[in-house]
């Protein structure tokens, strides 16, 4: 069973999702990770971000999900880049390669893989609209633009406790 939740950064998405999956003994799929993951590769290779476009040609990667002690990890042809998510430069970096066709056919194939063999709560942009269309279940979660920064900001806190 598909269940997806959908909605801008900082509406909720993830932290509803962990919530419902643990309450229905489903797993928890993070959609969001797997363009942070490719993100890293791509700072990691030096990859020239000013020239990705919808269409541009992009290094060639493996990408494949496992759940690890309940966690989600995102490994690039073979290397678990878990511990570099959230980091900020990748931050930056994961919306720009979502914009490209074969970034997004490659994701879009290692969800729908990983979505087979599993009961999960998925959540991440478009992912009820465009990803899982067919989900049994789906929901769009949305806040107030000043609630929603609030939250980033406190993410980002933790993050780097530094930041003031």
């Amino acid at each position: 069973m598909i269940i997806s939740i959908d909605g801008p950064a900082g509406s909720g998405k993830s932290t509803v999702a962990e919530l419902l999956a643990k309450k229905l003994g489903f797993l928890h799929f993070n959609s969001g990770l797997l363009y942070r993951a490719v993100a890293s590769h791509f700072l990691k290779i030096g990859y020239d971000f000013s020239k990705i476009s919808t269409y541009s040609e992009i290094p060639n990667f493996k990408i494949n999900v496992k759940i690890i002690d309940n966690t989600q990890h995102v490994f690039i042809n073979d290397e678990d880049l878990s511990n570099f998510l959230t980091d900020n430069n990748v931050s930056i970096h994961a919306p720009i390669i979502s914009v490209n066709k074969k970034v997004r056919e490659k994701i879009d194939a290692c969800q729908k893989k990983f979505i087979s063999k599993n009961d999960v709560v998925i959540d991440g942009r478009d992912i009820g609209s465009f990803v899982f269309p067919n989900a049994e279940y789906k929901f769009y979660l949305d806040c107030d633009l000043h609630e929603r920064a609030k939250r980033r900001f406190k993410d980002e806190v933790k993050k780097n406790p530094n930041i003031t």
